[in-house]
């Protein structure tokens, strides 16, 4: 399954996921993401809309993983965790890069909206295993004041 297709499967995607860990294991050519994922619905009573469940995503056979510097004019060193959104990021890289991906690769940016930059991962597999924690809700005052 590609990282596109795992998020497929969730009611939000990863928009306004939350990375608590992040883990490269280079002999193991895997990426470890632990995440606070939104499951809630707009659509739920106001208490529910901001439910969210604890996973882990993993990421297997894995090619590159980067990681863009915070953008400058943002205030990055103040915030103590990273919110991130899948996105079509791929003009940031060399073209050639990901034209010689393997044809068995796929290539996923996540916009840290924190840094206003992105994170990008090409690999060959992603799993989501959910953890036993029960589903966290939250009053997410930052939304209201868009």
């Amino acid at each position: 399954m590609t990282l596109q297709e795992l998020e497929n499967t969730l009611p939000n995607g990863l928009h306004d996921a939350e990375v608590k860990h992040i883990s490269v294991d280079y002999q193991e050519r895997t990426l470890t993401v632990d995440v606070e994922v939104w499951i809630g619905s707009i659509d739920d009573p106001p208490e529910r809309r901001e439910a969210y469940r604890t996973g882990q995503i993993k990421m297997s056979g894995l090619v590159f993983f980067v990681m863009e510097a915070p953008d400058a004019r943002y205030p990055y060193r103040i915030s103590s965790k990273l919110t991130i959104d899948a996105a079509d990021a791929r003009q940031s890289l060399d073209d050639q890069l990901i034209r010689s991906l393997p044809a068995d690769a796929f290539f996923q940016s996540l916009w840290v909206s924190e840094w206003n930059n992105c994170m990008h991962v090409a690999a060959k597999g992603a799993e989501l295993t959910w953890n036993d924690s029960p589903v966290l809700y939250r009053n997410r005052e930052h939304q209201a004041k868009k």
